[in-house]
């Protein structure tokens, strides 16, 4: 069981540095293990890493995280000469942490930046239901980054052609830059990658075959066919949950079921 100082079922108890520790929850089997919030950090960087589109932002993982780490360097500056020991491995431990933690953040700006009309009219066509796609600042960096992008298409292709304020607005706009357009990046679903499976997954179809992963699984398939797949993180301890019918796929509408871990 949790110790009682435990506020979170994925926090580490006070003293141990965030990757040091396995919290171990209430189990919904022998084979249920929860993971910490470091290990579902990791879990969501890796798979924002290998996935060809952009995920679902792990808001309040990432929230969770930040405080942890806040925490730890906190105990790191009450600690005396005495404990170096203590404080580098303290310091270390941190420092792995926000590693993972910018490279998931700066992942998701290279895709954001890459794919900014797509992912623009991916929010706009959302079902309100279907979990967030992006954080709040990254909806603000979107818009401030589509608004330069217009200005320098303004500046640099139609103030050079005559009579160009003549042209339909709709032709001017990049938000309307057809599929294909190089305006208009889009994710290659088809684009292959190694996952490995958490659980046994629900038997699907790949070019006429039932595909069955069963626990431990490592295989290399196109991206598409596993997508619904993909490990949503933050919501709940991924090994020991059932569907949840909040997490889905803000595109496709599939319930994200956590049976499969990108690597």
């Amino acid at each position: 069981r949790l110790p009682s100082s435990v506020a979170h079922p994925h926090r580490p108890p006070p003293g141990l540095p965030l990757s040091f520790c396995r919290v171990m929850a209430e189990p919904s089997s022998s084979d249920d293990v929860a993971l910490t919030d470091i290990e579902l950090l990791q879990a969501a960087w890796i798979n924002e890493l290998r996935a060809p589109e952009l995920l679902p932002h792990e808001h309040e993982l990432v929230l969770r995280v930040k405080e942890q780490v806040a925490e730890q360097e906190a105990r790191v500056e009450e600690l005396d000469e005495r404990d170096s020991l203590l404080r580098s491995l303290y310091e270390m431990d941190n420092e792995r942490t926000n590693y993972q933690l910018r490279s998931y953040l700066r992942t998701r700006l290279e895709k954001l930046t890459k794919m900014a009309i797509f992912i623009a009219r991916r929010q706009g066509e959302a079902d309100a239901e279907a979990r967030p796609l992006l954080s709040r600042p990254e909806q603000n960096f979107l818009g401030k980054y589509l608004a330069l992008y217009q200005d320098h298409i303004d500046a640099e292709a139609w103030s050079s052609l005559q009579h160009a304020e003549q042209l339909p607005e709709q032709l001017r706009q990049i938000a309307t830059a057809a599929a294909g357009n190089p305006l208009n990046v889009t994710p290659d679903l088809s684009a292959h990658v190694f996952c490995t499976a958490r659980r046994a997954c629900e038997r699907f179809t790949f070019h006429d075959e039932v595909v069955e992963l069963q626990p431990g699984d490592t295989v290399l398939l196109p991206y598409e066919p596993i997508r619904h797949l993909v490990l949503p993180t933050a919501s709940a301890p991924p090994l020991s949950r059932s569907l949840v019918a909040s997490d889905r796929c803000s595109q496709c509408g599939q319930v994200l079921d956590g049976s499969v871990q990108l690597t």
